[in-house]
């Protein structure tokens, strides 16, 4: 799983990026926005400046909506600037073009905007100026995945800001630090930073203590806390009721599509996925939509809905090779080669599991690449320190000694921590493993017990036709034989014989009904109701809505049995006129109600060990439904939801 999460904060205000890539196995992303001081001005008229600041703020308005023409109008505003040897409207628009390259996810542009930017403030001289092309500099290199830089310039922006006081825009740094340590999969440094943040944000910022819960929440969800992401998250998500901003109702949606996708309840999570996607297209999020689509993908897959997973799959592998990001393609193969194989087209399977063995390869060696550019920048800064030393004084051999010493203990402890760390992810997939093999084993089991309930219902039932009702019936011919003699006794034994018959084979049908096993569902359930009705005081009325019901008999027997336990529950227990079936089919899901018009009962004082609710409740886990009941003074009612598609068959 990739968990997209976090926010990286922009510092202009900051533009964003979001929250777990859903996945790249746990990247956390998300841009915050909080605000850069006001500019001076100096140089050009004022009302010349009141005009361009007019223009700035215009176009910020129109970023995230039409991110191309706000560009056209940032360089408008530079040329313009220029024009009138304004710096500091030169350095704005610059900066501000540069944020918006990086929410289009091109790099490469953004990073040359920030080269102009310095360069213009080398005029300017403004340390909180530095600060700002520094902290979001970092956030490029963090999009790129060159974290080791990221963290490098993060620590030169904070140190910036904290020599500066500004306790505002360290809000935002902390943050997006802590996103880099959250790729790292050191979530109690990432923790660490977050409170950092919590702690110096004023609690009227509710956007950004939005954004902070949030993350904090993500973050111990990787620590698989659950109880504490989900406190934080909460949080999250009750504190964005009280503010009107976008992004900040876009990241809880994102939260929590992330959160059950961790816990594996993929319905909610594609829910939630679905509702930050619609937001993300609506207000131009475009850098989180390749997290999202590869979220649902993942989600479909998981559920078994493989046309529905493949187009977000492949569209999330254009995504990673047109944006040339190589963990997303990666991940992307690796699910469509499962989809394929639970296709059975074992050629494409096999296509795309090549084809990810290439990027993961290829991820590889350019990690490989970066471990042997940082040994050599580390190697050029020991020699030139050398040079420097020798030039002072000659090195003991007993400080050289010491140096190795030193250098051989942190190998052993990096070595150290990362088999630590390559054991716990092992240990992670076993878990996961094992999970997975629980359930099958447990839907194994439920079929087993099911299949030999309907057989042992059967031989009942042909027990008692073939046998106690034959002979019944031979009992009633002889007595019949002896009617002659005109005895009242032997008249009342015939009768009784005749209801004894009648009950036998009411009891045979109703362990095996003739209409489920010749005829279907919808059948069956109308016979047993009418033949109900004939026996028992409640009215039982049954109800067909919607398309034609086509299941298989394993289906069809589980819905009939929960009719059954559930139609007889309210006979003996509800005391009500009444009681009412339906069954409604409609685009592939089955709703099933049955409810009476009865006393009804208090849940919190009924045992729900009863084998008749045990029963019910283990064949809607076996068709893989849901069951939600409702019980008052008036009745009582339960509802039964089932998906065709995704039911055990």
């Amino acid at each position: 799983m990739f968990i997209n999460c976090l926010q990286l904060r922009r510092l202009k205000i900051c533009i964003l990026i979001h929250y777990k890539p859903a996945i790249l196995k746990k990247i956390k992303l998300l841009i915050l926005i909080f605000t850069i001081s006001f500019f001076g001005f100096s140089q050009i008229k004022e009302t010349d400046s009141i005009r361009i600041w007019k223009l700035i703020k215009e176009t910020e308005a129109i970023e995230f909506s039409e991110p191309e023409k706000a560009l056209k109008k940032y360089e408008t505003i530079f040329q313009l600037s220029a024009s009138k040897s304004f710096d500091e409207g030169k350095f704005k628009a610059v900066l501000y073009s540069a944020y918006l390259y990086n929410n289009l996810a091109k790099y490469d542009s953004a990073f040359i905007f920030f080269d102009r930017a310095k360069e213009i403030n080398t005029r300017l001289k403004n340390p909180l100026y530095e600060a700002y092309i520094t902290l979001n500099r970092a956030n490029t290199f963090m999009y790129k995945g060159d974290l080791d830089s990221a963290i490098e310039y993060h620590l030169q922006g904070i140190k910036i800001l904290e020599n500066e006081k500004d306790s505002s825009k360290l809000v935002g740094a902390y943050a997006n630090l802590a996103i880099v340590f959250d790729q790292l999969d050191d979530y109690d440094k990432e923790i660490e930073y977050l409170d950092k943040s919590l702690n110096i944000t004023p609690k009227e910022n509710i956007k950004d203590l939005v954004f902070t819960y949030g993350d904090i929440g993500l973050a111990y969800l990787n620590k698989v806390d659950y109880d504490r992401a989900f406190e934080n998250l909460k949080k999250a998500d009750s504190l964005s009721k009280f503010t009107e901003d976008k992004m900040a109702h876009f990241y809880v949606s994102r939260n929590w599509a992330d959160y059950y996708t961790f816990i594996d309840d993929c319905h909610k999570a594609i829910k939630y996925n679905r509702n930050a996607l619609e937001k993300a297209k609506k207000y131009n999020y475009t850098y989180y939509e390749k997290d999202l689509i590869i979220n649902l993908g993942e989600c479909h897959l998981k559920l078994g809905n493989l046309s529905m997973a493949r187009p977000y799959l492949e569209e999330a592998l254009k995504i990673g090779k047109n944006l040339g990001v190589v963990e997303l393609p990666k991940k992307a193969t690796l699910l469509l080669a499962e989809l394929y194989k639970k296709n059975n087209d074992y050629k494409k399977a096999n296509q795309y599991l090549n084809e990810h063995m290439i990027f993961k390869d290829s991820l590889i060696n350019q990690q490989h690449i970066n471990t042997v550019n940082d040994l050599e920048l580390k190697y050029k800064s020991e020699k030139k320190d050398k040079e420097i030393a020798e030039q002072q004084l000659a090195l003991t051999e007993s400080q050289s000694k010491t140096r190795k010493m030193s250098i051989l203990i942190v190998s052993l402890l990096l070595a150290s921590i990362l088999l630590w760390f390559l054991f716990q992810q092992r240990q992670k997939r076993i878990q996961q493993q094992l999970v997975t093999i629980q359930r099958e084993q447990e839907v194994r089991t439920l079929e087993s017990l099911m299949e030999g309930e309907e057989k042992e219902r059967f031989r009942i039932a042909k027990e008692l036709h073939d046998g106690v009702n034959g002979d019944l019936s031979a009992i009633k011919f002889k007595l019949s034989s002896l009617l002659e003699m005109n005895n009242t006794v032997i008249k009342e034994a015939v009768t009784m014989i005749d209801n004894s018959c009648e009950q036998v084979r009411a009891i045979s049908h109703n362990l095996v009904p003739p209409s489920l096993k010749d005829f279907n569902l919808i059948e069956a359930i109308d016979e047993y109701c009418q033949s109900m009705n004939n026996i028992h005081t409640p009215k039982i009325e049954f109800q067909h809505l919607g398309d034609v019901v086509e299941l298989d008999k394993k289906q069809e027997a589980n819905l009939f049995r929960i009719v059954q336990e559930l139609v007889t529950n309210s006979i003996k227990h509800s005391e009500g006129s009444t009681v009412d079936v339906q069954l409604s089919y409609l685009k592939n899901i089955i709703q099933l109600t049955v409810e009476d018009n009865g006393k009804g009962f208090d849940p919190k004082t009924i045992k729900n060990d009863g084998i008749g609710m045990q029963n019910v409740q283990s064949r809607v886990d076996y068709l893989n439904a849901i069951m939600d009941f409702l019980s008052n003074n008036k009745g009582t009612s339960y509802t039964i939801v089932m998906d065709v598609k995704t039911s055990t068959t």
